[in-house]
């Protein structure tokens, strides 16, 4: 009988123990499951000020409309979009539309419009992390993945509606701002594309033989027309200046026009690279420079003229006017319509300013902002997943 109460008692001991231990480890997962949830109301009150701080920031380089106008377009195009997944932005592809033209080559058409998915907004922001030296793991978020990492996912599953919501949307403006990131970084890398050579609007050349004072004379003209963001003086060893900040705007875009003159037998003589603004040649007549000495008793001028201009459409005019004892006459390439993306080129010449590049550098410090409690949740929600599954 002793010996049976001793047994009796030694079991009622154990499962005590048991019970204890039990206990202590539901409530160890209550409170790991409650750090979890802490850090997710973290990184949503966080990461909703990272798309208003990133648009105020903007507007700060910019201009409030501006900022306003990147931030609309983006929206519009994923009003429907609920997964980070399927977030996407929009450029333009320029390869093969930026090398330097031959004689007789003019742009016919508009570059392709592309789509940048999520997969490209994450290697794009994780380049402008890297450039930014800024240690930053940017697939970690999985934007472009419909999953989270097992342990958090695993959280998520049995999280309350409330939590569960938090992380989505604290995700979702995390990764809207890399998709605005990444359009940064994509508009930088393009700039590169058309900073040494600019990009090419036509190279045509016209021919007249006509008479001067009774004497027949051949003339000729040849004109390479560009937009260039950062002005070649140093290659081309002439005076000229950058664009200006266009914020988008073709009003200001300077046309450098590369021209060459020919008189009868003689040699071709450069003009070189002569700036115009489309603002102040957006008339009917054409705007002349002044004339200088070509050869002999000759002088001679290039005039231009657009006529029209819009986000993606340009219509320009370029005529010689070679003076001869006494007479003046004319040798033209008429009026050529070009398309182009000019806005967008005026987005991408933007990016040369140190101001664009500083825009560049917070809009990676806010999202790192997001990815350091991003760290801990997912940190706490491995610890949960040890202990209580």
């Amino acid at each position: 009988m002793e010996k049976q109460m001793r047994n009796l008692a030694c079991g009622v001991a154990a499962m005590a123990l048991i019970f204890n231990v039990s206990a202590a480890a539901a409530q160890d997962c209550v409170s790991l499951s409650g750090d979890v949830a802490d850090r997710i109301a973290e990184m949503r009150q966080i990461a909703q000020s990272v798309p208003p701080g990133t648009q105020s920031d903007y507007a700060a380089a910019t201009s409030k409309d501006y900022a306003e106008g990147v931030f609309s377009a983006f929206d519009a195009l994923n009003k429907k979009v609920t997964e980070t997944s399927k977030l996407v932005g929009q450029g333009y592809n320029l390869a093969g539309y930026t090398a330097v033209f031959k004689e007789g080559q003019i742009q016919t058409k508009m570059p392709p419009v592309v789509t940048n998915t999520m997969s490209n907004a994450e290697a794009l922001a994780q380049a402008a992390a890297d450039d930014d030296k800024t240690k930053l793991d940017i697939l970690s978020l999985r934007c472009s993945q419909s999953t989270e990492q097992t342990a958090l996912a695993a959280y998520l599953a049995q999280a309350d509606a409330g939590t569960a919501s938090a992380y989505k949307t604290a995700k979702f403006d995390a990764c809207k701002a890399i998709h605005i990131l990444a359009d940064l970084q994509d508009k930088r890398q393009k700039l590169n594309d058309i900073r040494e050579n600019g990009y090419p609007l036509f190279y045509l050349h016209a021919k007249e033989k006509k008479k001067f004072d009774g004497y027949s004379r051949t003339f000729q003209l040849k004109v390479d027309l560009r937009m260039f963001p950062v002005y070649p003086d140093k290659a081309m060893k002439v005076d000229g200046k950058d664009q200006p900040v266009l914020l988008g705007k073709i009003e200001g875009i300077d046309l450098s026009y590369n021209s060459y003159f020919k008189w009868s037998d003689d040699n071709w003589s450069p003009l070189n690279l002569y700036q115009y603004v489309i603002s102040d040649t957006r008339k009917d007549d054409y705007t002349c420079a002044p004339y200088f000495h070509l050869t002999g008793h000759v002088e001679t001028t290039l005039c231009v003229k657009v006529e029209s201009a819009s986000a993606d459409k340009l219509k320009v005019g370029a005529k010689a006017k070679f003076k001869y004892k006494g007479d003046t006459k004319e040798v033209s390439l008429g009026t050529q319509t070009i398309p182009a993306p000019f806005g967008y080129l005026a987005d991408l010449s933007d990016m040369k300013e140190k101001k664009m590049q500083d825009l560049q550098s917070k809009v990676v410090d806010r999202i790192a902002s997001v990815f350091d409690v991003y760290d801990a949740v997912s940190d706490k929600a491995t610890s949960w997943q040890k202990a209580c599954k």
